[in-house]
């Protein structure tokens, strides 16, 4: 069967591992800005600092478009005369998840590009 050990052990492991990454930022955040309140530090800047937040869209756009190609890197594998057991594999997914993450860049461009001319005509 194609979703062996091989393929599902390390899926499982990056998805436990992004798990625990997440939580355990998302409790960092929550005391950081709880012990800056507490201690009366909120300033200006401190507002700012703690007001900044991830672009959502941009991280859900760049995760969607790597597991996408990884997604078709997996497609790949599973057409017949494909050995699994040789390192064209590994490649196939490297090059796979490398284009996900070159359409990311150049859509995450174009989009700080688009916005930095609406920002000028605005300006106008």
């Amino acid at each position: 069967m194609f979703f062996n050990e091989f393929i599902m052990v390390p899926i499982v492991v990056g998805i436990v591992f992004f798990s625990v990454v997440s939580v355990f930022r998302i409790i960092t955040d929550y005391q950081l800005r709880r012990k800056m309140i507490q201690m009366g530090h909120v300033d200006r800047e401190a507002i700012a600092i703690l007001g900044r937040q991830r672009n959502s869209r941009m991280e859900s756009l760049k995760w969607g478009l790597i597991i996408l190609f990884a997604g078709i890197g997996f497609i790949i594998l599973s057409f017949p005369g494909i050995d699994l057991e040789s390192p064209l594999p590994f490649g196939i997914m490297a090059v796979s998840i490398a284009f996900g993450f070159l359409a990311y860049f150049g859509i995450s461009k174009r989009m700080a590009e688009d916005k930095e001319k609406r920002g000028k005509e605005s300006v106008l």
